[in-house]
């Protein structure tokens, strides 16, 4: 299951008052609660502050919302709040991969570290859980845009779209997806073997079959990404145009790479053509995973070559 990660910038609202962020809390407590019903999320939140340093005004925390709530006769929605796990500070008890890569990345758009939750979710398939004091915030997707140290000391950019639960009536989207992509999250044969009923877009290349048995505990994530990427291919194959237009993030390899034979040799799979071919182009996944890809703009054809950890570098 993810993790509901506490996005606290957008519960800050100056503009606003307590009437108005208890209704804010009030709803999305009970979309929370619809996670974790429809076993998508645990009954946890994890946060970058302690409730009571979370602030929603200038004199008004989180915990005081939350004990407002419970005052103004909302005792369900309090107690499901107060009962829920907190996990402090925002990267205790990860897994070193994950902590590893989170330290290596900073947000673009926020500032002081206000942007390290949405970071998180990024790049571990975490859920935004906060208000809609924005317009920006008012969505159940946000697009994450972030800079990342890479092994090979290059800053690279990266940009995620990630799920967002401001209001109650998010998490019929976010449960609608999670159904789309989990079914399969722990049988890579069934995945590979209803992968054209699944991902009637893409083509993959025989040695992908291997990587997801490698690939177990990512599945779910695999999942999400290969659907974007089916969606993409899709609307490219009925729309035309020089290359497709992306739902999520995919690059071409550096420059450095592309200057390397021998970087550039693990970047060669076998097509399903059973032809060794060059899966330059790759998109994210996860804490470090890559999916490589080609497309081919005469046929309009993505082909699925690679899924797995992050190709070398030197």
């Amino acid at each position: 299951m993810r993790e509901m990660i506490l996005n606290h910038a957008s519960l800050l609202a100056p503009d606003s008052d307590r009437h108005s962020i208890s209704t804010w809390l009030k709803d999305v407590a009970v979309g929370m609660r619809h996670l974790v019903s429809e076993g998508v999320v645990h009954a946890s939140l994890r946060t970058a502050k302690s409730l009571s340093d979370t602030r929603c005004l200038a004199d008004y925390t989180y915990f005081d919302a939350c004990l407002d709530l419970r005052r103004s006769n909302h005792r369900e929605e309090s107690l499901f709040l107060m009962r829920l796990a907190a996990k402090y500070p925002l990267i205790g008890d990860v897994g070193e991969e994950v902590k590893g890569r989170f330290l290596a990345c900073q947000e673009l758009r926020l500032e002081d570290g206000d942007g390290e939750p949405l970071v998180l979710c990024a790049i571990d398939d975490g859920i935004a859980v906060g208000f809609p004091s924005a317009s920006t915030w008012d969505s159940d997707r946000l697009t994450v845009d972030f800079e990342e140290l890479l092994s090979d000391e290059t800053i690279g950019q990266a940009s995620e779209d990630i799920d967002q639960l401001t209001r109650s009536s998010h998490a019929c989207g976010i449960c609608d997806r999670h159904r789309d992509r989990i079914g399969f999250s722990n049988d890579p044969a069934t995945l590979w073997e209803k992968r054209g009923e699944l991902f009637p877009g893409l083509i993959f290349g025989p040695g992908v079959q291997g990587n997801l048995r490698r690939c177990v505990t990512r599945l779910s994530t695999i999942a999400g990404k290969l659907l974007d990427l089916d969606r993409s291919a899709r609307e490219w194959s009925e729309t035309g145009g020089p290359a497709p237009s992306w739902r999520t993030m995919v690059t071409p390899e550096s420059e450095r790479v592309r200057n390397n034979r021998k970087l550039l040799a693990e970047r060669r799979f076998r097509s399903h053509l059973g032809i060794s071919e060059l899966f330059e182009w790759h998109a994210r996944f996860g804490n470090g995973g890559r999916i490589h890809l080609r497309w081919d703009p005469k046929s309009r054809e993505v082909e699925i070559g690679y899924i797995g950890k992050h190709l070398p570098l030197e």
